[in-house]
């Protein structure tokens, strides 16, 4: 049976001028459907999202929705009245969208506490970007929607809070369709992926799964659409050169194939092409010295409370380091420190003489909003100076994919992908030793990302990258300085963070890898069934799994019962049992996964 559909958009078109953004777009959104909108910055991604939730209108087509669709649509910005508390904020949120005053309190709770909110009486003032967009999740799901609409919801989200977001929509009691850029993000949580582009014969594709076999099917598709192209210039460069021979249009037949191969002629001009990419390219100094910057056990801290303590590192050609940890744990402070802006409390931070560093702040403080793309670019004639050569500011700019008449307008006018590719369009035009990156990211599109990532592999002076984007991590980080409360570490890789990480609630386990190499024992037999004591923990982990689920609804239960709607406190401490107790039930059920599969596998071993 085909799941039930809940909203349906037909032959929709959309655009703000001349060009539309997309044209006669038939997308059906289903029931328990986990939806990725991709697609490169000015594709239309967002006013899709508001089309879906209602909030705008498409120029000509139709958007049809199950009678009754609750709907829920959290933007890019989040905007809240700092005088308000948490609680407040959300109640106002349920209040404005007309669900009955008397579901108040439960329904603020539930949502308090399901967002990892243990004071509603917080001051919004107080919250961090990454909470404030936690907050902005929280009102929404307070609406119980049948349809959660999320446009770009892991921006400001550090790794544990994206972590979080992504247990909670994969259990989520509702449809999700979201725009991101996160890679990791969409493979762990899409079960299709949908990109808008013009490259496409109908403007869009659509693909089943995460993003890994979107990947597979784009490029499938791609293939196809080249041969399809090849095969048709080759049908115009055939009719091209019969029309150079001067053949007379005097018969039907010769005026027919005339106005074929014009016809041809426009259809190969407006075919899909392939898709244009910003080109980045850092410049290096390409200085032999050793080491470029040295820190020496360097702490610091603000009015008495410390961020980070103890921390050693040295920056050499060729470094890569990416800097992981909740928001808050001083990751920006640290590059500060790095930098000089800030001087440590303790320890000193050596930097090579003439040393150049390049800054791309999260903040993009770098930017002046009040000149023209062509002077921020070029603050000075009309050309730009790169790796020895000198280029015009027009012909820079279209490296950047930005177009003649755009070096004309403000910086503040464009949009925040235009913003970030102008950043880098103006770091590259230095030679540097040191590259530092707060958050590079920040409204990049998948294909820019994807380009960064290649110039920042091919780059030859030092890196220092602080982002939440794990893809970027895992390709360009090959040590990782995890900090966090009470500490830090180096690591060799992202994967070893991220496993120390999720092990360290069981720090009082012994770790198997923690022996060296003469410490262990010999190598044992090969196994033919599971030892006693992971038979032993496998029979207790069924009865556990069967305590813990009962647990998990009787939980549940007490929070649908009504009997707390007017205890707010009561219900907030309700719902953080209840996510501690659902954490604790997917733990056990994936060891007992682990063990089952274990224990098969030895079913398949040959004895001798």
């Amino acid at each position: 049976m085909s799941p039930t559909p809940l909203i349906s958009l037909q032959g929709v078109t959309k655009g703000f001028s001349e060009r539309p953004l997309f044209k006669d777009l038939s997308i059906v959104i289903a029931e328990d459907e986990l939806v990725a909108l991709l697609g490169n910055n000015g594709s239309g991604k967002s006013t899709l999202l508001k089309i879906l939730a209602g909030l705008e209108e498409p120029d000509s087509g139709n958007v049809s929705s199950r009678k009754g669709l609750r709907c829920a649509y959290v933007a890019q910005q989040e905007i809240f009245d700092n005088t308000l508390t948490v609680s407040a904020v959300i109640e106002q949120h349920i209040l404005a969208n007309g669900i009955d005053p008397d579901d108040l309190a439960r329904r603020s709770s539930v949502a308090l506490g399901t967002a990892g909110f243990h004071d509603g009486e917080a001051q919004v003032s107080s919250l961090s970007g990454g909470w404030r967009k936690r907050l902005a999740i929280a009102s929404a799901m307070a609406l119980e929607p049948e349809l959660l609409l999320l446009d770009e919801p892991t921006n400001h989200l550090d790794i544990d809070s994206i972590a979080w977001l992504e247990e909670y929509l994969a259990s989520a009691p509702c449809s999700v369709v979201f725009v991101s850029h996160d890679r990791y993000f969409i493979e762990r949580i899409a079960s299709r992926v949908i990109e808008i582009s013009q490259r496409y014969p109908n403007d869009y594709i659509s693909s089943d799964g995460g993003y890994a076999d979107f990947l597979d099917y784009r490029e499938s598709l791609l293939e196809q659409l080249e041969q399809q192209r090849a095969s048709l210039a080759n049908k115009v460069r055939r009719e091209v050169d019969w029309l150079r021979q001067g053949v007379k249009a005097r018969t039907t037949k010769s005026r027919s194939r005339i106005n074929e191969a014009h016809r041809l002629i426009d259809k190969l001009r407006s075919s899909p092409g392939a898709v244009r990419r910003a080109q980045l390219d850092f410049s290096a100094t390409q200085r032999k010295t050793k080491e470029l910057l040295k820190a020496e056990h360097i702490s610091q801290g603000f009015n008495g409370t410390p961020l980070f303590s103890d921390i050693s590192l040295l920056l050499s050609p060729g470094s890569r380091l990416a800097i992981v940890g909740p928001n808050g744990s001083g990751k920006t402070t640290l590059i500060r420190t790095l930098l000089g802006d800030l001087a440590p409390t303790a320890g000193r931070v050596v930097r090579a003489p003439n040393l150049r560093v390049a800054f791309l702040d999260q903040a993009r403080k770098q930017l002046t909003p009040e000149v023209t793309l062509k002077r921020f670019l070029c603050p000075d004639g009309d050309s730009v100076h790169f790796q020895g050569e000198s280029i015009h500011v027009a012909a820079w700019a279209m490296r950047f994919l930005f177009t003649h008449h755009q070096l004309s307008l403000k910086v503040s006018s464009l949009s925040g992908g235009e913003q970030a590719r102008a950043l880098l369009a103006r770091i590259m035009t230095q030679d540097v030793d040191i590259l530092l990156f707060d958050e590079p990211t920040n409204d990049l599109d998948i294909t820019t990302l994807e380009v960064l990532e290649e110039s920042l592999d091919s780059f030859a002076g030092a890196l220092v990258l602080v982002t939440h984007d794990r893809y970027l991590l895992e390709r360009t980080g090959s040590s990782v300085l995890g900090i966090r409360p009470g500490g830090s570490s180096m690591y060799a890789s992202y994967d070893q963070w991220e496993q120390d990480r999720a092990e360290k609630p069981r720090a009082n386990v012994p770790r198997r890898d923690e022996q060296s190499v003469a410490q262990r024992p010999p190598a044992e037999k090969i196994k033919t069934r599971l030892s006693y004591n992971d038979e032993r923990e496998l029979k207790g982990i069924e009865r556990a799994l069967a305590k813990a689920e009962e647990l998990l609804e009787k939980t549940q239960g007490r929070i649908d019962s009504g009997e707390f709607s007017t205890n707010s406190h009561k219900l907030t401490e309700l719902c953080s049992l209840l996510t501690e107790q659902q954490a604790e039930v997917t733990r056990l059920y994936a060891r007992w996964q682990e063990l089952e599969t274990l224990k098969q596998s030895f079913g398949r071993v040959p004895t001798s």
